[in-house]
């Protein structure tokens, strides 16, 4: 028996059952390898449902705004990859469906990894794949105590020289599961692990060690301070440009001091609503929420009608915030001063 056969006879025998793998579309694997970056499987799983239901083909998706796709995207995160698969669909159906992995990468969106994922599960195009549970696999296998790009650089070399060439699409997979599933980062699972003959790491009790971690990202802390504003029935927004944080979606007004909120809405007397905190890569952000009621529309925001809000794409940071207003009890309240 080889690496090869073991890791391939237990991929065969306890592969996951997932959407993604009950096809050989390379759309849908390409849907699923973009949804399942920074994602996990569980959280994928229903949006890759919902996705393909909606967008079925890469032609409907092509067809599709960016306000609908950011829609179903909600929830996700990191939403340069949903722009990513849009621009990339636009691209594909203007000009053709890639063919190999060299062909792949030239799409918008589509790096080498993914490049790589589709052309070996949809076409059993003989190339590599490295994401961050094989570069855990080969750090482990291998007792590697590279950290950063120089641990990347050599698990591309490795899996390329590992690699299955009868079933490579497999292979990556089964690579890809071992990772996922067994070769945890956390308390890996070596007493099940099938390969642990071929494990240098666990050779000399090394496993839970490596891979070795690069110097964590400083940390920045920033404050938010974000009004709702209000003025009848409608609710005052704006769309994110370009370049922005969750740019393409909608939110409520949104500043970094109560100083220049005052300069865009300097009527109303707003009310503190309560304050929560979230992240962004390695940004930690104090967000404090108020809402202001306005006697007129302020020029400079959209109205859109509270009925309409459910429709809009809104990081979720902005759909918190409205949440906290709906617990405020000013909803209820305001319906009851209409009667």
């Amino acid at each position: 028996m080889s690496l090869q056969s073991e890791l391939l006879a237990w991929f065969d025998a306890r592969r996951r059952d997932l959407p993604w793998r009950r096809t050989k579309d390379p759309y849908a694997i390409w849907v699923s390898e973009v949804m399942l970056q920074q994602t996990q499987v569980a959280t994928a799983i229903p949006y890759f449902n919902r996705w393909m239901e909606r967008f079925p083909t890469i032609e409907v998706l092509a067809l599709a705004s960016e306000a609908d796709v950011l829609e179903l995207w909600q929830g996700l995160g990191y939403y340069r990859r949903a722009r990513g698969l849009l621009e990339g669909a636009k691209q594909v159906a203007r000009v053709g469906l890639p063919q190999r992995a060299s062909d792949w990468v030239k799409v918008p969106g589509i790096g080498k990894y993914t490049a790589g994922a589709i052309a070996s599960i949809a076409g059993n195009e003989p190339v590599p794949v490295v994401d961050g549970n094989v570069e855990r696999v080969y750090a482990r296998l291998n007792c590697d105590d590279s950290i950063g790009n120089g641990l990347t650089n050599c698990a591309w070399q490795w899996a390329a020289a590992a690699l299955c060439r009868e079933r490579p699409g497999d292979w990556n997979q089964a690579l890809m599961e071992l990772g996922a599933t067994v070769c945890r980062p956390e308390a890996p699972a070596c007493d099940t692990c099938p390969v642990t003959d071929y494990c240098d790491a666990f050779r000399v009790g090394r496993q839970s060690e490596l891979p070795k971690s690069a110097p964590k990202a400083v940390v920045k802390r920033l404050t938010h301070h974000v009004w709702i504003p209000i003025c009848g029935a409608q609710f005052g927004m704006r769309q994110i440009p370009g370049g922005k944080w969750w740019a393409g979606m909608w939110e409520f007004p949104r500043e970094n001091s109560i100083c220049e909120l005052e300069s865009i809405l300097p009527s109303g007397f707003p009310v503190h609503l309560g304050s929560f905190s979230h992240s962004v890569t390695n940004h930690r952000i104090r967000v404090h929420v108020s809402r202001v009621e306005l006697d007129s529309p302020m020029l400079g925001l959209s109205w859109i009608d509270g009925r309409e809000l459910a429709k809009l794409a809104m990081p979720a940071p902005q759909r918190k915030a409205l949440g906290m207003l709906t617990a405020s009890g000013w909803l209820d309240g305001r319906a009851t001063r209409q009667a």
